[in-house]
């Protein structure tokens, strides 16, 4: 699915005013036009365009073991929190930390959580159904590498490590399971978080804190998003910008996910950004 990114340069702040969906979209819509009749002095903007669907960037810091201070590190800064009786419970408090952040370079940019489930996919068969959090997503034959076409599909077609990056790569670009989770291939076995945690499973037509699957070929290691020792972070704007954002991990115990020193995943805002006056 095409996209495109528009960034304008105006006077005064846009007032979200706690909206969302379509209200959400008319505040800015009524700002663009605001800038373009005159109503409101805007000086420039810029448009990315893209022919991909877009994916937010995201890693894992994992514990085991950990002790003093332990954490990780995104674009120099460092974010740690004192280890604390086990490796679960301090996961959560490096995600708290990360959360909290009010440096430039974090707050805004980044979610963190140490809520996740496991799910591995071994010799698995097209037609089989992976329920998260109430979206279904489908194995289907087809080319290992490509991106298949609807929403929710993924390509059971090569190694299970490659049917797991496509599995991956199907929640992260879903048009709207994205909203709510992202997903890392980590040596076969695919870690699943929840963007906001606990609280968007509550309340009317909320996603179900569930993970399920139709076959025995697909291995559900947590019925729901529970409690790890992984401190799952994505970055909140999607694009492969966030591919360049370096990180580490900081601490006794502590690693990133496949040895990682950059963020991945990301797709879309790839195209040449054309900047303009108004």
């Amino acid at each position: 699915m095409a996209h495109t990114h528009l960034f304008l340069t105006h006077d005064n702040t846009t007032n979200q005013r706690g909206r969302r969906g379509k209200d959400l979209l008319r505040v800015a819509l009524n700002k663009a036009y605001g800038c373009v009749s005159g109503v409101e002095r805007g000086t420039n903007f810029t448009i990315v365009g893209s022919g991909t669907d877009p994916a937010a960037a995201c890693t894992a810091g994992i514990s085991a073991s950990g002790t003093g201070t332990v954490g990780m590190s995104i674009s120099g800064v460092a974010l740690t929190a004192t280890w604390l009786t086990n490796d679960t419970i301090s996961a959560a408090l490096i995600a708290a930390v990360i959360n909290a952040s009010t440096d430039a370079k974090i707050q805004h940019l980044y979610g963190a959580t140490h809520l996740k489930s496991t799910v591995t996919l071994a010799t698995v068969l097209a037609g089989t159904t992976i329920d998260l959090a109430g979206f279904r997503f489908t194995a289907i034959a087809g080319t290992a590498a490509a991106i298949p076409d609807k929403d929710g599909d993924f390509i059971i077609s090569g190694t299970d490590t490659q049917d797991g990056t496509s599995f991956c790569g199907a929640v992260n670009r879903h048009t709207y399971a994205s909203k709510y989770l992202f997903a890392l291939n980590v040596a076969g076995a695919c870690h699943v978080y929840p963007k906001k945690g606990v609280s968007w499973f509550t309340g009317p037509n909320a996603p179900a804190n569930t993970v399920k699957a139709s076959a025995a070929t697909v291995t559900v290691g947590s019925a729901t998003f529970a409690a790890s020792t992984h401190y799952g972070v994505y970055a909140k704007i999607p694009g492969k910008w966030g591919n360049g954002i370096v990180i580490a991990a900081s601490g006794t115990g502590q690693t990133i996910e496949n040895s990682n020193t950059y963020f991945s995943r990301g797709l879309g805002m790839d195209a040449a950004p054309i900047t303009d006056n108004l």
